[in-house]
């Protein structure tokens, strides 16, 4: 049993970009953003706070990127791709969280991206609950603003 009362949220914006959030105590740890294009899943962004980044029963960024493959996989949504950041390290913490999650990293053109050719429908015990963005918005300007701040503060 988790030690920690994790919740999922989703929720759309304007431009139908969605988002996937991770909130511990009403404080979003996690988050992922992504857009359906003419049919093409294309993944902006996952993310999880260095505090709970290796949480191995949590498995906060896995379960981010389970729920976008579900919503990928429920619409029949084949070609999964998003931009690697950071581009660097062979061995890096993100490709090895990538890879273990399936992806493959490729180069297309100038750029790096991670790509999966087909979602995989994953049985999930994970209730996620449909905000409105105004909410969301919220929390992820929260989570943003901290992040900012404690890579500063690292810097300093």
């Amino acid at each position: 049993m988790s030690k920690f009362q994790i919740k999922y949220i989703e929720s759309t914006n304007y431009n139908d970009e969605k988002y996937v959030g991770a909130v511990l105590d009403e404080k979003m740890i996690g988050f992922l953003r992504f857009k359906v294009i003419d049919r093409k899943p294309w993944l902006y962004f996952v993310g999880v706070n260095k505090d709970y980044r290796h949480l191995k029963e949590e498995q906060i960024g896995s379960n981010l990127l389970k729920i976008f493959e579900n919503y990928c996989a429920a619409r029949n949504l084949w070609g999964l791709e998003g931009k690697y950041w950071p581009e660097g390290e062979k061995e890096s913490v993100v490709r090895k969280f990538y890879e273990r999650n399936g992806f493959k990293i490729e180069r297309e053109d100038y750029d790096i991206i991670v790509y999966k050719s087909q979602p995989i429908k994953n049985n999930l015990s994970i209730d996620i609950e449909n905000v409105d963005f105004e909410k969301f918005d919220r929390l992820l300007q929260e989570y943003l603003e901290k992040e900012k701040h404690e890579d500063e503060h690292e810097q300093a």
